[in-house]
C-alpha cells in the first residue's frame, strides 16, 4: 500500500507520515480499504452497456468511460486487484465507440489510449481489435495535424498496441516540438 501511494501520489514518505498526515500512519494503512471501496463503487455504477456516465443513473458517456477505464488500468498496473470483468466490459464498450469518433481525433485518441492502457499485460503480443487498428490508422494518418496532447496519447497507444517504430516516430515528433525555458527562474505570469 505505501509503495502504491508513493507511485500514485508522488511520494508519501512513510517516515514523515506522522508530521504530514493528520491521522498519521493509520491513514496510509487505510489506503487498501479506501481503494477497495472506490473500486466497488465504480463497479456498482457501471452501466449495462459497460460504460459509465457523469452520474450513476445518467446516460453512458464515452469520455467518462475512458477516464474510468484508464484509472482502473493505472490501479491494476500499480498492483491493485481490479475486477477483470469490469475492465473487459468497459473495454468492449469503448472498442466499438472508437469508430464513431473518427472525425473527432482528440476524442478518438483519448478512447484509444484508455483501451490500449487497459489491455492485459499478457496481451502485449496480441493484435489489436479491428476497431483499435482502424482508429490507430485514422489517427496515424492525421498525426501531423494533431495537437501535442493528442499526439502524446497516440504515442502511448502505439507503444501499448505493439507499434514500436511508430511510437518512436511520434515520440521524436513530440521531442522536436519542445520549447525549453532556459531561464525558468525569470518566468512570469502575464495578466
Amino acid at each position: 500500500p505505501e509503495d502504491i501511494a508513493h507511485r500514485a501520489f508522488g511520494g508519501i514518505e512513510p517516515a514523515a507520515a506522522e508530521r504530514t498526515h493528520a491521522g498519521g500512519r493509520k491513514d496510509i494503512a487505510r489506503l487498501d480499504d479506501m481503494v477497495a471501496q472506490g473500486l466497488r463503487r465504480l463497479a456498482d455504477f457501471q452501466h449495462a452497456d459497460g460504460g459509465w456516465g457523469w452520474w450513476e443513473k445518467g446516460e453512458t458517456d464515452r469520455f467518462m468511460t475512458a477516464y474510468v477505464l484508464w484509472g482502473l488500468a493505472l490501479a491494476r498496473d500499480a498492483g491493485v486487484s481490479v475486477n477483470a470483468d469490469v475492465v473487459r466490459r468497459a473495454s468492449a464498450f469503448l472498442d466499438t465507440a472508437l469508430v464513431k469518433e473518427e472525425e473527432q481525433p482528440d476524442m478518438q485518441a483519448w478512447l484509444l489510449h484508455a483501451v490500449a492502457a487497459a489491455r492485459p499485460p499478457d496481451a502485449a503480443d496480441a493484435k489489436p481489435s479491428k476497431f483499435q487498428a482502424a482508429a490507430f490508422e485514422n489517427l496515424w494518418k492525421r498525426r501531423d495535424s494533431l495537437n501535442a496532447f493528442t499526439r502524446a496519447l497516440l504515442t502511448l497507444s502505439a507503444a501499448a498496441l505493439g507499434e514500436t517504430a511508430k511510437a518512436r516516430t511520434l515520440a521524436a515528433a513530440l521531442e522536436n516540438g519542445v520549447a525549453l525555458d532556459e531561464k525558468p527562474d525569470a518566468s512570469v505570469v502575464l495578466d
